[in-house]
């Protein structure tokens, strides 16, 4: 019994029945556990080949080890093997057939092709260039491998050794459109813009209906701050493809760019539809809104981004300039409260390693020796400025408070440094009072907050919290 003729005939059935391969599927896998691989070899060697098209992998496996121990050296079936490990993700197994396959026939550029994209799953990177290298020497203008190297390099950072393969591609097949898209990637890396434009626009002209290639050329366009053809690439791409959540939002930044605040709200609006859990969409959501000078649900973005995001800073700042906005001090004063509290926690989080928490445990050892023989000033501030590096808040605001009880007209810093304990305590009333006493009495101390605050740097919340009586 033999399949009909017709139905290996792609030219008269395109488009595979699926319930017509899995009965000829079926049929293969029975000659082969009634004993009849031999008598049906051809056939099952075709459905191997069509396994591989319609991604029948367990099937495409079965038949194929079936047909290696009727044919254990044929290369074609070690190769056809691996790829179904490759889309199996079973990547060591993949690379085992292949080297099989090559050792059988050393030739074959396909199988090295395919048994580079098994070594770079491996992390085999240097075999990865070797195999293409060696797929090259045997067919020094295969367009494939010369597209692979392009892209190995790509991946490593090599801009210019990927420019070089792409280029060769282009000088051998002017229509090979992913290798003019790659191309522009890679001058849009390098800031070659003008270069990387022609590239995209000769992508486009190959695949006008291709949204990424709009959006690609839509960024560059952004990147040149030439808003009005960068709106028209991204409103092409999502015009092409509704769902491009990344068109959509940076539709709304060069619409917003233009000061068209209306419509730079309409696409992040959609773009939060399709991604409501990205907190940058929400933080321009609220950034629009409060343009707009529509307060609250400007508050209820920030929110939401914060909620995606809790290290958001930019949506803390927001949110302190949105509540000062509606003169609501309660709310002003805990937002600026929150901002101080997470900056300083991060930094002493990040700046506190294991070696230095045990050199400043050492060093209050030593201080507190001192102390002993010799109560200074200066002896209890280095004290007092140990404990707020070691994030001891209150131990930091009484040492610093016994400065002033020895000397009632202190000095800004200690001001300063008190407010911030207090702000990490949660005492928020206090601590803008003190930080306020503080900058009136120096302005350098101020100078120096902000530097190591700059969230704050001419924003409503902090003019009005702070700069105001």
């Amino acid at each position: 019994m033999n399949f009909s003729d017709d139905f290996f005939n792609s030219e008269s059935d395109p488009f595979l029945d699926d319930n017509k391969l899995k009965s000829e599927v079926q049929k293969c896998k029975e000659y082969v556990t009634s004993g009849q691989t031999i008598t049906y070899l051809e056939n099952i060697e075709d459905t191997i080949q069509l396994c591989i098209e319609y991604d029948f992998l367990e099937d495409g496996i079965f038949l194929t080890e079936a047909a290696l121990e009727i044919l254990p050296y044929n290369s074609e079936l070690w190769h056809s093997k691996g790829i179904f490990y490759n889309n199996m993700f079973r990547f060591d197994s993949a690379y085992e057939c292949f080297v099989k396959a090559l050792s059988l026939n050393p030739a074959d550029v396909e199988t090295m092709l395919n048994k580079s994209i098994a070594e770079e799953n491996l992390g085999l990177l240097n075999e990865v260039k070797d195999t293409l290298e060696n797929a090259l020497s045997f067919e020094p203008h295969n367009e494939e491998v010369l597209f692979n190297l392009g892209l190995f390099h790509a991946r490593k950072e090599e801009i210019d050794n990927a420019v070089e393969y792409f280029l060769q591609i282009i000088s051998i097949d002017k229509n090979y459109s992913d290798a003019w898209y790659e191309l522009g990637l890679c001058y849009e890396i390098q800031n070659k813009h003008s270069l990387a434009i022609d590239c995209y626009k000769t992508f486009l002209d190959l695949e006008p209906y291709n949204p990424g290639g709009w959006y690609n050329l839509g960024i560059v366009y952004l990147k040149l701050n030439d808003l009005e053809e960068a709106i028209n690439c991204f409103e092409l791409a999502t015009s092409i493809n509704s769902d491009f959540v990344n068109a959509w939002y940076n539709l709304g930044i060069a619409y917003t760019k233009l000061n068209k605040t209306k419509k730079a709200l309409e696409a992040f609006l959609k773009a939060i539809e399709l991604d409501p859990f990205d907190d940058l969409i929400s933080l321009n959501i609220a950034k629009s809104y409060f343009l707009l000078k529509q307060y609250n649900p400007a508050i209820e973005y920030y929110y939401k981004a914060i909620k995606i995001d809790v290290e958001n800073l930019d949506a803390y700042v927001g949110l302190g300039n949105s509540y000062t906005m509606l003169n609501n001090k309660a709310m002003m004063l805990k937002t600026f409260s929150q901002i101080i509290r997470f900056s300083l926690s991060t930094n002493y989080k990040e700046s506190n390693t294991d070696e230095l928490v045990e050199e400043l445990n050492s060093t209050y050892k030593e201080i507190k020796k001192i102390l002993k023989e010799d109560l200074t000033e200066q002896n209890i501030l280095l004290l007092a400025d140990n404990y707020f590096s070691l994030g001891n808040w209150q131990k930091a605001f009484d040492t610093y408070k016994k400065i002033l009880t020895n000397n009632p007209a202190g000095n800004s810093l200690i001001y300063y440094y008190m407010s911030l304990c207090l702000f990490m305590l949660n005492n928020n009333a206090e601590a803008v009072y003190l930080m306020k006493k503080s900058f009136y009495s120096a302005e350098e101390t101020e100078k120096s907050f902000l530097k190591n605050f700059p969230y704050f740097v001419s924003t409503q919340l902090y003019n009005t919290l702070i700069k105001q009586d």
